[in-house]
């Protein structure tokens, strides 16, 4: 009897620390990832090549959940990498592998400025898992959000319910409010749309024009909204 009631006792233990542990990689946030890359101008596509090998290595990854490389419309010079890793340990792991560095090398000579890597966390809004066959003429548009520090606490809830409107937009994939880490006046609007026309109608609708007149006051820099297509949809 005793030896019965032991192991029962030890399943109980058992389980328990299961769930415990579980609780707890539940509650580690995912690690979001804005990066700016600027290439000199005669060596885009060169640069765009060695994204795509970074892309390539992403894939592969322990903890990757989304890696998206983008170029910029109208200066195609321009790029952005979008990340979803499953939480800051495995971004930090990638970012630090010999490979990672290897590829991070050969983008040095290639920049005409240094990364501008803008790690974050989500607010509010849903990002989608990118299937690797997303189409073509999707619009993806990451905007940057600088709001004076004073300001947060009137800014924040704008934004929020910004995002929350936004999702019924007709031809809405993912929109999404991060918050730039450490920098918290800093947030990055991240939006993805079936197609151009989706995103212009988004430009018209009344929450987007009260959104930009109501947070206009707020801003401690321009409101910096950047249009671009995914290099390998």
């Amino acid at each position: 009897m005793f030896v019965k009631r032991l192991a029962f006792v030890l399943l109980i233990v058992s389980v328990l620390s299961s769930l415990v542990g579980t609780a707890v990689a539940q509650s580690e946030p995912q690690q979001f990832v804005v990066v700016y890359v600027e290439f000199k101008p005669a060596d885009a596509r060169a640069g765009g090549d060695v994204l795509q090998q970074l892309d390539a290595l992403a894939e592969d990854s322990a903890g990757v959940i989304r890696f998206d490389v983008l170029q910029q419309i109208d200066r195609p010079n321009f790029f952005a990498l979008f990340e979803v890793w499953s939480n800051a340990q495995t971004f930090e792991d990638f970012q630090n592998s010999s490979e990672t560095q290897a590829i991070l090398t050969q983008l040095t000579p290639l920049l005409e400025a240094p990364l501008d890597q803008r790690p974050g966390n989500l607010l509010t809004g849903t990002v989608n898992p990118r299937s690797r066959h997303a189409q073509a003429r999707q619009i993806f548009v990451i905007t940057h959000v600088d709001v004076d520090p004073q300001f947060v606490p009137q800014a924040q809830p704008l934004l929020n319910t910004f995002v929350a409107d936004s999702l019924n937009d007709p031809g809405v994939q993912t929109f999404a409010l991060l918050s730039q880490t450490p920098t918290l006046n800093h947030f990055q609007l991240v939006e993805t749309f079936a197609n151009l026309k989706a995103f212009e109608d988004h430009l018209s609708a009344q929450h987007t024009v009260d959104l930009r007149t109501n947070i206009d006051p707020l801003l401690g820099a321009p409101y910096d909204e950047r249009l671009y297509q995914f290099v390998n949809p």
